[in-house]
């Protein structure tokens, strides 16, 4: 049998099981003495912790060095700031990592300079990137830039992340290279980063990353343009006649979110693209930019032939509301059904008193249960009532109301 002190352990610090227990016991000590609040325990709070835990740094065995370490990071007392900045020297990687780690989440300003040493460490650059992204000191920006080449992907996306929590303008000239990154993740990140940044240099090289295979960065690029805003209006109008239908998707649902009105004739010619997500997308844009110009635009896109572009476009219209009332009142008289349908959905989401009695007819006059239930559920929209879809019980409080 092996003795205790020869006890092996896994790569990642945990101890395996039946080899011996005195290791075992000491990291429980750590965790179970420190982790778990104290409050937890019954027992009254203690700041006791933080000297105790401190001396552990030098323990002999590695794995207590390391949650040492990651404990003090969790309590976040700033005397264990200078003791975590020589341990990032430790010999064993593990506990420079939890170190690294620690001091990123106490964020005190004293451990930049040795955090950006520890940058060059094959081992703990990763970790390094991350604490310095979490202490967010401006002094970090030009060595991270410089660390976003490193060969390491893992790196490069802690790299990208770290710069957009600094958010530093230096960063924006090497985030728009980093977005065509071998890594996806280092894309999605670039892609981010520049979105938190809000520098219009971004715009076309977001733009372009709408194109991006990875479904991920693309919908970063497309947060990014909406946070970058009114600078970005006019070369997403442009992005409307793209070849590529990803970036006419992404370009208008970006100027739906920013919602200005010079988008609002683009879009509605975009109501015709060959693309049904670029359609829906369109109509969906229309809505939230709420301009009346876009109703009879929208009226006719009722008819589209995929149903999913009708629904997105009875939304629409029901965004707009008022001016789009009568209109919609107009349609549930449509031939075909489903635009009856998504015109009493609409009607509903308007809210508004005028299409009680319209669609009170369509519930007596319908055949297609599709088209009731979406009439019974506008009714109840509107009015606050719910009689299902008989038409007798909201003719007889319609009358009532009228009494009143």
């Amino acid at each position: 049998m092996k003795k205790a002190s020869q006890t092996p352990v896994n790569g990642d610090g945990s101890v395996r099981r039946r080899r011996g227990f005195t290791p075992v016991l000491i990291t429980a000590v750590v965790v179970i003495g420190v982790v778990i609040p104290a409050s937890s325990r019954c027992e009254p709070p203690s700041k006791d912790r933080v000297p105790y835990l401190i001396k552990r740094l030098k323990d002999k065995h590695w794995f207590v060095r390391k949650w040492a370490a990651y404990a003090l990071g969790e309590i976040g007392d700033k005397r264990a700031v200078e003791p975590l900045i020589k341990t990032l020297k430790d010999e064993d990687k593990h506990v420079r990592e939890a170190a690294a780690l620690a001091l990123g989440e106490i964020k005190d300003r004293r451990a930049v300079e040795p955090l950006i040493k520890a940058l060059k460490d094959e081992y703990v650059r990763r970790p390094a990137a991350y604490a310095l992204g979490a202490v967010g000191d401006r002094r970090a920006v030009e060595p991270l830039i410089k660390a976003l080449k490193d060969e390491d992907p893992n790196v490069r996306w802690h790299v990208a992340e770290a710069l957009c929590k600094i958010g530093d303008k230096r960063a924006v000239e090497p985030l728009i290279k980093a977005l065509k990154d071998e890594d996806r993740h280092v894309r999605k990140w670039a892609a981010y980063a520049l979105g938190e940044i809000r520098d219009k240099r971004a715009v076309e090289p977001l733009i372009e990353a709408l194109k991006d295979e990875d479904e991920n960065v693309r919908g970063k690029a497309v947060e990014a343009l909406g946070k970058i805003g009114k600078p970005a209006v006019e070369p997403l109008i442009e992005a409307l006649k793209d070849e590529d239908e990803n970036v006419r998707e992404g370009a208008a649902e970006v100027l739906g979110e920013i919602g200005d009105k010079r988008a609002v004739e683009p879009l509605i010619e975009a109501l015709k693209d060959k693309d049904e997500n670029v359609r829906g997308a369109a109509a969906e844009a229309l809505g939230g930019i709420g301009d009346k110009r876009a109703v009879e635009p929208l009226m006719k896109a009722l008819k589209d032939g995929d149903s999913r572009v009708q629904r997105r476009v009875a939304e629409a219209l029901g965004k707009i509301g008022g001016p789009a009332v009568e209109p919609l009142i107009e349609a549930l008289k449509d031939e075909n059904w489903h635009v009856r349908m998504d015109a009493a959905a609409a009607l509903g989401g308007t809210g508004d008193e005028r299409a009680v009695e319209p669609l009170i007819e369509a519930l007596k006059k319908e055949e297609y249960e599709a088209v009731c239930k979406a009439a019974a559920d506008a009714l109840k929209k509107i009015t606050g009532q719910d009689f299902g879809r008989d038409h007798e019980k909201w003719s007889k409080w319609r009358r009532s109301q009228r009494k009143k």
